[in-house]
């Protein structure tokens, strides 16, 4: 009788571990689509201002944004990682802290909170100025934007461990694979 609950029991953590699983796998799924999103749009109007096809005007706000999507999705990989970190691979653990350190290096999270999500300087009391803004998006994104989203997402060579995208395009297909998750099982979800 204790056998058969022990069986049991192995087969719900199983259970339990896949559908953690899946779970890990949907939400890096979001994470690609986000900081691609960002990045390519961004590029995409980047030409079109260089062209003279739209005004500076129209690409401070499509900069503003493709900045806060961005932002936005690397603070949810530093949630992510506080909640799977324990799904991911061994060998892509050490690519996923390096991100994270990039992260905190990079002071990403802090734009997030004074810069993207506000408009207040707390110190100062007063609204955040323009050049506090690109102060801090030029921390940020340092040495200099393009070398940043290229980073982030550079599709003519995104290879795994140079860009955000790849290290998280990595750890969602060994995921996937070690868990035998199928691509409709997260989008018929």
């Amino acid at each position: 009788m204790k056998s058969n609950y022990l069986e049991d029991e192995s087969t719900l953590m199983r259970e339990i571990d896949r559908e953690r699983a899946v779970d890990a796998v949907d939400v890096l799924n979001d994470f690609i689509g986000d900081f691609i999103t960002g990045v390519m749009v961004f590029r995409t109007y980047a030409t079109y201002l260089k062209a003279g096809k739209i005004p500076l005007e129209m690409m401070v706000g499509i900069q503003k944004m493709c900045v806060s999507s961005i932002v936005l999705a690397f603070a949810k990989f530093e949630e992510f990682w506080r909640h799977y970190h324990d799904v991911v691979q061994a060998e892509h653990r050490d690519a996923c802290k390096d991100v994270l350190k990039a992260i905190r290096a990079r002071k990403i999270t802090e734009f997030r909170n004074r810069v993207a999500g506000h408009i207040w300087n707390a110190k100062t009391k007063r609204p955040l100025k323009n050049s506090e803004v690109m102060q801090a998006l030029e921390l940020m994104a340092a040495p200099h934007f393009d070398a940043f989203l290229d980073w982030v997402n550079n599709p003519v060579v995104n290879a795994y461990p140079t860009t955000v995208v790849s290290v998280i395009e990595a750890v969602r297909d060994g995921i996937a694979a070690v868990h035998d998750i199928r691509p409709e099982e997260i989008v018929n979800r």
